[in-house]
């Protein structure tokens, strides 16, 4: 039998009901287009396989610390897992690395570069869009240097022309020819970052012996029929191996092997985009429960048309399906419309995410995103159209034609049904709000919080010298100098320094150390301390207060012995009631000692939580440890942008081929590293507040049509004497009985949820069990606000009016 009837029927009726119909399908489309737009975000992040065949074999294998679980490995340690593990066809070898591209005639440009061993693009199953990819031999020692670009630096710089195979460039100042060019898929920002260029990595022979430094990474392909379960195995085997063998560098570290499309998302950031999802779904619940309840009230006005089908025959399917169909046509309307929000709203959202510190990302709309859409929207016309047609095929026709009147105010069932779903409404609005509330409150007071040194007015600046031209610490010394008496000497400049790295997002390479004097600790369980190489003002330009002792001297050399400044936590903990001035230090894969002669206080990373292993910091002098990465600061008096142009004229002057990456404020560079958290922020503020209105409009639907309902009654109680004041509070207490309830209800979903995202965010601390009392607040006035204006109607009602109309 053909459902057209019943649809055109279904039309009919909605379409005689247009504020309904617009309500519902508003609704609709926002409950579905926020929750596909936060599922295609956790998607494009966490589901999504790389765009390579077969990528699901595609691994990488990280070292895994106390501390961390992706770190990279020693070359020592690579080259000896390449040789031995078996559940891999390839192993290949990369590192990250930063170039100067130099084109005659043209500046110098700051491109990203990967430099790979030359088994790279066959383990990743990537062929190049012109020219050619890397050959056996590519990478051995004394070769010509070769470059493959990426689609993007082909479009960028080179303007897409596909001449440019075979075209000489100068990397770092070193020639090089373009042998290829990769196609657009290869541009994967969540597993490699921005890449512009990759170049041959050659195995030097001392690598064979290098344990200490773990700067390389690795990138495999599972043998077929072998699953991470079984390469974990291989692995644990393998990581015990080098514990026994070489504890000095590897006593407690371990080995991982993780898929290569959710290698660069760690479990903090995992966890709250699949929390992002739920709140997003907890809206459209809210959103199904007051349709739902719409609908019984539709439903029930129109139980005399469906008694008079009954009447005449129509069985309880007849009778169910219009109504069914009407939850189609809607749910179908809302859905389509849904997909229009989830595309504008991922379009804000990419356009403002930053990936690396790269604005823009794209979230598409992929088959897997869809397939969620439809689903959603299925479910919904079942979740709030099921009910209402259920009640309208079980409605008793004779005593609804007995009553003569067109509607049915129900039976108590009816009125308990629309009560559960308000209550429904509520407790979840109430959690909703709570735990955006919560994120929001704790993410500001975590962003908001002493740094320990002063970010505002300070110019920085990255700076990469190449290995080819700086080959010795004498000539990376012999720069920085030169770069930093310019610097101090520009109009507006009030102090200059540099180091390895800068307070915003990491506080200096990891490296275990030892204190002279202390009880011995076995190896690998050494403390761990961050390392920053500064020069002598660093702490002043910073305004980082020393607490005990002196900053490192202009006038200290290479040679002398060696010092260092601490921080305060790491005064405590290697030297406990005790003044560590004079005291001794190590670190644990050497044997130099190296004398504090400074105490500085704890500072704080600026954009992301400290972990238990970067709160103890040492620094030294960038004169005894040079550096080819550099992190400029100054100080200035004026708006430190300004001064970017003259910080990047200062290094050309030096060196025409090194570029200045991201020469921003301190202040601007935090800004842009805290897009992500706002979106966070703000998709969990717009969830909420959608939420908390969805559930005041029901609320308030509910209580009109209780307020319509009980007409007589009021119409007999003013007849009796009752105030307009009893009315209010008569419809106004009807309403709060709901909220209490609702409140009962959500308060321990509130709490479990709080708690949840407590351990997602351990860092931050969330506010404690006053943010449900202020919740609580905030939903009662929002709720008996939508009371109040049905509660104000009903005690206008003209008591006369209201008995005659019975």
């Amino acid at each position: 039998m053909s459902n057209m009837p019943n649809l055109r029927l279904a039309l009919r009726s909605l379409a005689k009901a247009p504020g309904f119909t617009l309500t519902a399908v508003l609704m609709l489309a926002l409950g579905i287009g926020f929750s596909t737009s936060s599922f295609s975000v956790a998607n494009a992040f966490l589901l999504r396989n790389v765009p390579y065949p077969e990528s699901d074999r595609l691994v990488r294998i990280f070292r895994t610390t106390e501390q961390s679980a992706t770190q990279g490995h020693s070359p020592a340690n690579l080259l000896d897992l390449r040789r031995t593990l078996t559940s891999y066809t390839g192993i290949g070898i990369y590192s990250g690395q930063s170039y100067a591209l130099g084109e005659p005639g043209q500046p110098a440009e700051h491109i990203s570069g990967v430099s790979a061993t030359a088994d790279f693009f066959t383990i990743l199953g990537v062929q190049p869009r012109l020219g050619r990819g890397f050959a056996p031999g590519d990478d051995a020692p004394g070769k010509p240097l070769i470059a493959i670009v990426t689609h993007r630096l082909w479009v960028r710089h080179f303007g897409s022309d596909p001449a440019v195979v075979g075209r000489q460039i100068r990397l770092d100042s070193a020639p090089a020819t373009i042998v290829g060019v990769l196609p657009p898929e290869f541009d994967a920002p969540l597993v490699w970052g921005p890449v512009d260029v990759i170049v041959p990595r050659t195995l030097e022979p001392t690598f064979a012996t290098e344990r200490s430094n773990p700067w390389m990474h690795s990138i495999a392909r599972l043998k077929p029929g072998v699953t991470l379960r079984q390469a974990q195995a291989e692995l644990d085997t393998f990581a015990a191996r080098l514990a026994r063998e070489y504890p000095k560098e590897n006593g407690r570290d371990g080995l991982r092997v993780v898929a290569l499309y959710t290698s660069n998302m760690d479990g903090v950031s995992r966890n709250l985009m699949w929390l992002m999802t739920a709140l997003s779904l907890t809206m459209l619940i809210i959103a199904c429960a007051n349709l739902a309840s719409l609908q019984v009230a539709r439903a029930l006005s129109r139980a005399r048309e469906f008694a008079v089908r009954a009447a005449l025959g129509a069985s309880h399917r007849q009778l169910m399906l219009p109504l069914a169909a009407e939850s189609v046509v809607l749910a179908s309307i809302g859905g389509a419309l849904g997909l229009l929000v989830a595309l504008w709203t991922n379009d804000i959202v990419g356009a403002n995410l930053s990936i690396n510190r790269e604005p823009g990302f794209a979230i598409p709309l992929d088959e897997r995103v869809l397939v969620f859409a439809a689903v959603a929207s299925v479910i919904s016309g079942l979740a709030f159209g099921l009910a209402p047609a259920w009640l309208a095929g079980r409605a008793p026709a004779g005593e609804i034609l007995k009553d003569g009147s067109r509607g049915n105010t129900g039976t108590a069932s009816h009125h308990r049904l629309k009560r559960a779903l308000i209550v429904v409404e509520l407790a979840l609005a109430l959690a909703l709000v709570g735990v955006a509330a919560s994120f929001g409150l704790g993410a500001q007071k975590f962003f908001r919080r002493p740094l320990g040194w002063n970010i505002d007015g300070v110019l920085s600046g990255q700076i990469v010298l190449p290995y080819n031209r700086y080959a010795d610490d004498h000539q990376c010394r012999a720069f920085t100098r030169s770069l930093l008496e310019r610097l101090a000497a520009t109009p507006g400049v009030e102090r200059a320094a540099l180091g390895n790295g800068a307070p915003l997002y990491e506080l200096g390479r990891l490296q275990r150390v030892v204190a002279e004097g202390r009880p011995a600790v076995e190896q690998g369980r050494e403390p761990t301390a961050a390392t920053l190489s500064v020069t002598p003002d660093w702490f002043h330009t910073l305004g980082i207060p020393f607490q005990r002792g002196a900053a490192f001297s202009a006038s200290l050399q290479p040679e002398d012995p060696r010092v260092a400044v601490i921080n305060e936590s790491t005064a405590r903990q290697l030297w406990p009631n005790e003044d560590p001035i004079g005291r001794r230090l190590r670190f644990a894969d050497r044997d130099q000692w190296i004398t504090v002669i400074g105490v500085v206080a704890d500072i704080r990373l600026a954009v992301r939580p400290e972990s238990p292993e970067t709160r103890l910091n040492l620094f030294l002098p960038y004169v005894q440890t040079p550096s080819h990465f550099l992190t400029v600061v100054a100080r200035t008096s004026v708006p430190p942008e300004t001064l970017a142009p003259t910080l990047r004229r200062l290094v050309a002057e030096l060196d025409a081929d090194l570029p200045v990456e991201n020469a921003h404020s301190l202040r601007t560079e935090a800004d842009l590293s805290l897009t992500n958290v706002n979106l966070i922020v703000a998709n969990l503020a717009t969830s909420a507040v959608m939420g908390l209105v969805i559930a005041a409009i029901g609320l308030f639907g509910v209580i009109s049509q209780l307020t319509v309902q009980r007409t007589r009654d009021i119409g007999v109680r003013m007849a009796l004497g009752a105030q307009a004041g009893d009315i209010a509070r008569m419809i106004l207490g009807e309403g709060a009985r709901l909220l209490l309830v609702g409140v009962v209800v959500g308060a321990p979903l509130l709490l479990a949820l709080n708690e949840l995202l407590r351990r997602v965010t351990s860092e931050i601390a969330l506010p404690g069990a006053w943010v449900l009392v202020g919740n609580v607040i905030v939903l009662s006035a929002t709720m008996l606000l939508a009371c109040w204006l049905p509660a104000r109607r009903a005690m206008h009602i003209n008591p006369v009016e209201a008995l005659r109309a019975d």
